[in-house]
């Protein structure tokens, strides 16, 4: 593993609280295997069981459901840092719904939940921290799916878009979403050429500007009237 990969694992919340030497005996204890995946390979089928949880160390993955008329749907985007899987692998008898694929060359981090879940021989301070955080971890990801629900309840284009901007700029007045614009417009569950039209105008009208992926919000507090 490379300095840049230990260091997504010392930044990741699974890992919050345990210190260097204890990480790596932590993974040595847990079985955890490092695999590389080129662009479009699939890690997840979807109604595959999922007994692992994925922590992405490079590249990115993204989160596609899959309709009868063969119709593919973003439903999430995983960078650097993020885990997938954990959710699913802890859900007894619980399978995929998505199909979870690689967006690029991606390396992720397999940690298997029977082992997670299953203490350790020498019964270690972060194994029991690494469970704590793994319940943090899933929390987190309930409340982004509340979150998107509440994009997804505002009804004009522009709210929506404002909303969404608003949450991922963290307060910051420039940020990366790392989406691309078709991948953004899935995430909002949007038309494409309808969101590129609207984010022109938000442009034009001095409330944004952006940069493919790169956005600055210019007057947020007018963002946050339509975002309400």
């Amino acid at each position: 593993m490379i300095e840049k990969e230990r260091n997504i694992l010392g930044s990741c919340g699974l890992f919050w609280g345990i210190d260097q030497p204890g990480l790596e005996r932590l993974l040595d204890c847990l079985g955890a295997e490092t695999a590389h995946y080129e662009k479009n390979a699939i890690l997840f089928r979807a109604g595959q069981p999922v007994h692992a949880c994925a922590l992405v160390l490079s590249g990115a993955l993204r989160a596609e459901a899959v309709n009868a008329a063969g119709e593919h749907t973003l439903m999430a985007w995983h960078g650097p840092g993020a885990l997938v899987g954990d959710v699913l692998m802890s859900t007894p008898g619980g399978v995929s719904p998505v199909y979870v694929i690689a967006a690029e060359a991606t390396t992720v981090l397999f940690l298997p939940f029977s082992q997670i879940m299953g203490g350790c021989r020498e019964c270690c301070p972060a194994h029991s921290r690494l469970r704590e955080n793994l319940i943090g971890e899933i929390a987190q990801k309930y409340w982004a799916q509340r979150r998107r629900l509440g994009y997804l309840s505002v009804s004009s284009l522009r709210g929506r878009i404002a909303m969404y901007l608003l949450d991922r700029s963290g307060g910051a007045a420039t940020f990366s979403l790392g989406l691309s614009r078709e991948n953004m417009a899935d995430y909002l569950c949007v038309n494409r050429s309808a969101l590129s039209r609207e984010l022109a105008r938000m442009k034009q009208e001095g409330l944004i500007d952006y940069y493919r992926d790169t956005f600055r919000l210019l007057d947020p507090d007018a963002l946050a009237r339509w975002a309400q």
